[in-house]
């Protein structure tokens, strides 16, 4: 059997040194998909407005328990925020009452995120690889999306409904030229839950 050494040709320096600039790639290419979070103790209230794409995944623990993750984005005022909780038990509880739990810590890490009154304790890396995530910019009529994509109008905040469609307001900024530019629009509900632009001006 052959060895790395003895393969014509591929030196293990030159192993380890093509092995090596993977891995600064794969890390390079996962930057832009992490947030660095200052996790702490909460001393002031948050108010959190609404949720959107909530999922939740029950996972098994290596010791014989379960563990159910929870992630979503959630609105404070006009921005969003990535919520992630866990909560890890022995199997005995409803898998409903375990995922309410870890919601609760989800809750929890928004108002820590948005808290202005606050002590570090530590630094937590979250890494998502989902395109849902991000907010859309310079988008048209005819464009759909989630609605944690759409940055909320600061001024006209509720929803209503046309024609029997639920809709809402939002902003979207961008060049025109030189110059930086806010239009404001009209996003209405399709289906689940995906919304559509009807109208940006």
């Amino acid at each position: 059997m052959a060895t790395e050494s003895e393969t014509p040709g591929v030196s293990t320096m030159s192993v380890k040194t093509i092995i090596y600039g993977l891995a600064l790639a794969t890390a390079a290419a996962q930057a832009d998909q992490c947030v660095l979070q200052d996790k702490t103790v909460l001393h002031s209230a948050v108010t959190i407005a609404e949720r959107s794409l909530i999922t939740a995944t029950v996972v098994p623990e290596p010791t014989g328990g379960k563990r159910c993750l929870v992630n979503f984005q959630a609105r404070v005022g006009a921005t969003w925020y990535t919520a992630f909780g866990e909560y890890a038990w022995s199997g005995d509880t409803p898998r409903d009452q375990a995922c309410a739990a870890a919601t609760r810590r989800a809750d929890d890490s928004i108002r820590e995120q948005v808290s202005s009154s606050r002590v570090i304790s530590e630094k937590v890396l979250i890494c998502r690889d989902d395109p849902t995530l991000n907010t859309l910019r310079q988008v048209n009529p005819g464009v759909t999306g989630e609605l944690a994509q759409f940055r909320p109008h600061t001024d006209y905040t509720n929803e209503f409904w046309h024609n029997g469609t639920q809709c809402r307001w939002f902003l979207d900024t961008g060049y025109t030229g030189r110059d930086v530019r806010t239009w404001q629009g009209i996003i209405c509900k399709i289906h689940d839950s995906k919304w559509v632009v009807i109208d940006k001006f």
